[in-house]
């Protein structure tokens, strides 16, 4: 683990390094997944399921993306001289690409209903949503910790307590839509598998988000 005040030093040195911009924009990418989630959300809030599943397509482009520019990442991170401050960087560029993929996952769960044309109440809709906003609030705080990196270790440390905030108020509307579902007696079981689904996999997401603040936290120290 990189001790305090060493990673800082270490990245601001390589802050134009092929290795450091392919790294941000991975990172980048990977908060507008949850972007585009939002986006798929919303178009199901207003009823339009055609422009949901485009947005779910784009979605799954988005990650593919992500996936390959982490690859690039990692080639290039190689080619550092080994170091433990390496590895950490790298360890953050693997957190975001699985929060990536749980995002991913949930998109899926979301098209299973959609192709089905599946039935669910413009309130439970709304519920997700609002959490949906919360991961993205979420993911956007993790990325501004990562990026002030080279800057105040104050400024990290706001970030990361706000990612800690809005992963409790994740966790608080994860119950109240768990509740929701299992009192849903007029949705269907099939649609209440999926729901489940969904909810679960943003709960990873953030999980996810929430564990990459505390390694941040660590390296703080």
């Amino acid at each position: 683990m990189a001790e305090k005040g060493l990673l800082k030093e270490w990245l601001t040195r390589r802050r134009r390094n092929r290795s450091i911009e392919l790294a941000y924009k991975q990172m980048k990418s990977s908060v507008e997944t949850v972007v585009e989630l939002r986006r798929c959300l919303t178009a199901i809030m207003e009823g339009n399921f055609s422009e949901a599943e485009k947005s779910i397509g784009r979605l799954f482009l988005m990650e593919v993306d992500v996936d390959e520019l982490r690859r690039k990442v990692l080639i290039e991170l190689a080619k550092e001289e080994p170091s433990k401050f390496r590895e950490d960087f790298a360890h953050l560029v693997q957190g975001l690409d699985v929060m990536a993929d749980h995002v991913k996952d949930s998109a899926r769960s979301l098209l299973v209903l959609l192709r089905g044309k599946k039935i669910v109440p413009k309130e439970d809709w709304a519920s997700y949503l609002n959490l949906v906003d919360n991961v993205v609030l979420c993911t956007r705080a993790l990325l501004r910790a990562i990026e002030e990196l080279t800057g105040k270790s104050e400024e990290v440390m706001r970030y990361v307590v706000e990612v800690d905030r809005l992963e409790n108020v994740i966790d608080e509307q994860y119950v109240s839509i768990m509740e929701m579902l299992v009192e849903a007696e007029e949705i269907k079981p099939g649609v209440l598998m999926m729901l489940k689904s969904l909810l679960e996999f943003l709960e990873k997401a953030t999980d996810t988000c929430a564990e990459t603040a505390d390694y941040i936290r660590i390296l703080l120290g």
